[in-house]
């Protein structure tokens, strides 16, 4: 099995463990209070304006992201302001397509802007994309991988409250 292969797996199987949440419906599990901070300072791009916002990590090569980003496309989170942050971890094609990305929506070297986003990103301890911080009701920052609708349906609730 390829190691691209074997990261799509275990990203599958992380996914399908942080679904598990907490007994209050949020999904994922706690990540440090600094993250929104940092995040914050990424080269993310915009999509929706609202006061809940998320960020997520992003590979324009991976499909359950881009499964994620249509979902979001088509409405599935109209309360949320999703703040996308590119990343090129499948490859150096990967890598030329999130800094395209970023150049399209900002004023910056895309390529220095998606090191960037990489090195947080494992600072952060992010193993696979999509991988989506958010803060929930209670002020937690929480985290998950993947977008399944039961997640995407959590947060639209968090942010209709």
């Amino acid at each position: 099995m390829s190691r691209v292969m074997r990261q799509a797996v275990l990203g599958l199987v992380g996914g399908a463990v942080l679904m598990v949440g907490c007994s209050d419906g949020t999904p994922g599990e706690s990540a440090q209070a600094d993250v929104f901070d940092r995040l914050a300072d990424s080269h993310y791009i915009a999509q929706g304006e609202s006061d809940f916002r998320v960020y997520a990590f992003k590979d324009p090569h991976c499909p359950a992201c881009t499964n994620l980003k249509n979902a979001v496309d088509n409405d599935a989170t109209p309360s949320v302001e999703w703040r996308w942050v590119p990343v090129g971890f499948l490859g150096s094609g990967a890598q030329a397509d999130a800094a395209a990305m970023i150049e399209d929506e900002k004023d910056v070297d895309g390529y220095d802007a998606v090191q960037a986003n990489m090195r947080l990103a494992q600072e952060l301890g992010v193993r696979s994309v999509p991988t989506v911080f958010y803060r929930g009701t209670d002020g937690e920052v929480r985290f998950f991988v993947g977008g399944e609708q039961q997640a995407l349906d959590a947060l639209e609730r968090m942010a209709a409250e």
